[in-house]
């Protein structure tokens, strides 16, 4: 397992942005560590205050559950198998637009989120900075065959 540069958390940020404002919406961004913990974040003209702290929660959400926030949505949610976890720690995001950051070997490193957008721009912003940071963009959930 290997730690995220600098190069690449300023890539996966000015990225994101660039994406969101190219769209137009103001999504801000944020990048975690292995830990979870703030590496960067970056919220453009027009965005919202809080958006950078929900940005950093999808981060932290999708390290700490090691999969997107979007396949916690429904399982965390009231009714869901896991229901009651979202209240154990109060940084846990269980909205779309936060992904894990892997390494070559499948290992987390980090996460990205972004908010601002529509859940769906959300996940598009983060998915922009993914790929132009050379990051998987496709995950598989590892409790989707225990739910059937």
């Amino acid at each position: 397992m290997r730690e995220l540069t600098l190069d690449e958390v300023e890539k996966l940020l000015k990225t994101g942005i660039t994406y969101a404002l190219s769209k137009g919406f103001p999504s801000s961004v944020a990048v975690v560590d292995m830990g979870g913990n703030l590496r960067g974040a970056l919220r453009p003209e027009r965005g919202r205050i809080v958006n950078i702290t929900i940005a950093q929660h999808k981060a932290w959400t999708a390290v700490a559950f090691q999969r997107p926030t979007s396949m916690l949505t429904q399982r965390l949610s009231p009714g869901g198998t896991g229901y009651g976890i979202i209240h154990t720690d109060n940084r846990i995001c269980i909205t779309p637009g936060g992904y894990p950051l892997l390494d070559s070997d499948g290992s987390v490193i980090g996460g990205i989120g972004a908010s601002g957008g529509s859940a769906a721009e959300d996940q598009y912003t983060c998915l922009a900075a993914l790929k132009a940071g050379n990051f998987p963009t496709v995950f598989s959930d590892p409790m989707e065959k225990v739910q059937q």
